[in-house]
């Protein structure tokens, strides 16, 4: 994939994201290189939010003590974040299935794996914006956990064949 494939897929994503899913679907990766794909996010996507916490630290001691201690340690949250996309993943696969779906697990791992280089880059994005224009980043943050779930159902939607766009948010 060259850097304009990965840019036009970025675009399609955003704007028509069950064609992107469909192209994502059609690179038919093997199953192998999607779970350390998955488990590579992990990584990163922990890299940087550890990172993060540790460049932009709350100033209200309760918030940080009411965090889990998971979000503190990267080794610990990386852990919890591979085994919430994991889950994410069967849980998305197995109840598209049992609606009627015609997913193969590899088709719902593919676009996980998708969406997590998505929230890579856009973590990154919120990092700077954090430290340069907090308001502006809050309000990144929310726009994007709207519209990253309507490319959730778009996903689902495709990997699953509804053609349904409400059935593919019942998963």
């Amino acid at each position: 994939m060259t850097q304009a494939d990965f840019k036009a897929l970025l675009v399609q994503t955003l704007i028509a994201p069950r064609s992107a899913a469909h192209a994502l679907i059609a690179l038919n990766l093997p199953r192998q290189w999607l779970w350390m794909a998955l488990a590579l996010m992990s990584v990163l996507n922990s890299i940087v939010y550890s990172v993060t916490l540790r460049l932009n630290p709350t100033n209200d001691p309760m918030a940080t003590a009411m965090m889990p201690p998971a979000f503190h340690s990267p080794v610990l949250f990386t852990m919890f974040l591979f085994t919430a996309l994991a889950l994410t993943v069967l849980t998305l696969y197995w109840i598209g299935k049992s609606l009627g779906g015609k997913a193969r697990l590899d088709d719902v791992l593919v676009l996980i794996c998708w969406l997590q280089v998505l929230r890579l880059i856009l973590q990154l994005v919120v990092a700077v914006l954090m430290i340069a224009a907090p308001a502006l980043g809050a309000l990144l943050i929310f726009i994007a956990s709207l519209w990253g779930i309507f490319i959730l159902i778009g996903f689902v939607d495709a990997a699953h064949r509804f053609d349904n766009f409400f059935k593919a948010a019942g998963v």
